[in-house]
């Protein structure tokens, strides 16, 4: 018998988390942004209320209000969502223990053992329920005989949705989607694609001529697209995905050409939060971080950074990806994309760390009390009563 991967995904995570919260916001049209003087922050999620007025995730605030005058802006509390994740996981892994995390808002159950051929529709609906009552966190899910088909379930409804894909649905329902929600293929692939007058995911599936294919977007991701346009993809959930991870990252392809720099300053310290989150998380440190720049010519650059003591602090992270960045920048060109990444990782408590005479002790040990005492601080108050700005404001 084939395997049964469920793919769960929670619908504007963000959003819902502060719904949540404050259930006054259910029904309204929300949006998860940080909303500074000049309006240039992003939008990081919205609710299907908000987004039915074109509102969409990396949109800038003032365009988001330009689309939608009344459009409630709440401030991202990265803490909670983090702590809303842990629980739905924590719940996860009471159905089966072969859970892995996709990320934040996302992650593979293999429920093959778990109930009978006939249950498995039953069981989804009981996740989608007990998730939603339990922490009115509203979810889809994708039911398939792998991976990457249970993904792509997973996204035909939302929110609320239930899909199932076996292979021999995929002519039916996945093959007349556009090629543009096909996942794995990112924005410049599916216009090289639709180029050559591949405009379906069926059209990938049964193009007759590979060695174009091949020459446009070279053999490697040739063999991904075609493959997996006819439904193959792995079918190993790993728990322990992270366990031996090399690296870890996070990267996001902008809508619009960024020529302003304070706005991709801004979406870097958002990417290495994240990634900063997912370490510690993890109880991961890293000693080499980059930072990659992808700008609207589709020229590509990287750099790196590698410390003598592996880390997985916020503030020191960032830190370093802006001096990489300031080094990097070119502002003749707009940035379309921007990902950071950690590496060379070590378990936490497998690190030692050896001080010199010559380390400047301060700026760390500021760092660290910092975090400690804010840590501190929520848990007596209540979560992210206080944090660390990303901005601040002009002296006046």
């Amino acid at each position: 018998m084939g395997k049964v991967i469920f793919h769960i995904d929670m619908n504007s995570f963000f959003a819902s988390c502060e719904i949540a919260e404050n259930p006054e916001l259910k029904g309204k049209k929300v949006a998860v942004a940080h909303v500074s003087l000049d309006k240039k922050g992003m939008v990081l999620a919205a609710t299907y209320e908000a987004k039915a007025y074109g509102i969409k995730t990396t949109m800038l605030v003032y365009e988001a209000e330009r689309l939608c005058p009344d459009i409630i802006f709440v401030e991202p509390n990265h803490e909670l969502y983090q702590e809303y994740s842990r629980k739905f996981f924590s719940y996860f892994h009471k159905i089966t223990p072969l859970v892995e995390p996709a990320s934040i808002d996302e992650g593979y159950l293999d429920v093959t053992d778990v109930c009978g051929p006939t249950e498995y529709l039953d069981l989804a609906k009981k996740i989608q329920t007990d998730i939603l009552e339990l922490y009115n966190l509203p979810c889809s899910i994708g039911i398939a005989p792998n991976k990457f088909l249970a993904k792509m379930a997973s996204d035909i409804k939302k929110p609320l949705g239930i899909t199932v894909l076996r292979k021999r649905d995929i002519k039916e329902i996945m093959w007349p989607l556009p090629i543009e929600d096909f996942f794995g293929a990112g924005k410049k692939t599916c216009e090289l694609l639709r180029s050559i007058n591949i405009k379906t995911i069926g059209d990938l599936a049964t193009f007759p001529d590979v060695k174009m294919l091949e020459r446009l977007v070279g053999e490697n991701n040739t063999k991904y697209l075609i493959s997996h346009a006819n439904g193959e993809g792995s079918t190993e959930v790993d728990p322990n995905r992270y366990d031996n991870v090399s690296s870890i990252s996070n990267s996001h392809t902008l809508d619009h050409d960024e020529y302003n720099s304070d706005n991709i300053i801004l979406l870097i310290k958002v990417l290495s939060n994240t990634v900063s989150s997912r370490m510690e998380e993890d109880n991961l440190r890293g000693q080499t971080f980059t930072l990659q720049l992808k700008y609207n010519n589709f020229k590509m650059v990287s750099k790196s950074i590698t410390i003598s003591k592996p880390t997985n602090n916020s503030y020191q992270m960032i830190r370093m990806y802006t001096e990489i960045f300031e080094e990097l920048y070119d502002p003749d060109f707009a940035v379309r994309l921007v990902g950071v990444a950690s590496s060379k990782l070590t378990k936490g408590k497998d690190t030692v760390v050896q001080m010199s005479i010559f380390d400047e002790l301060d700026k760390e040990s500021l760092d660290l009390e910092v975090s400690k005492v804010i840590k501190d601080i929520n848990n007596i108050v209540g979560s992210n009563s206080i944090q660390i700005g990303v901005s601040k404001l002009p002296k006046e």
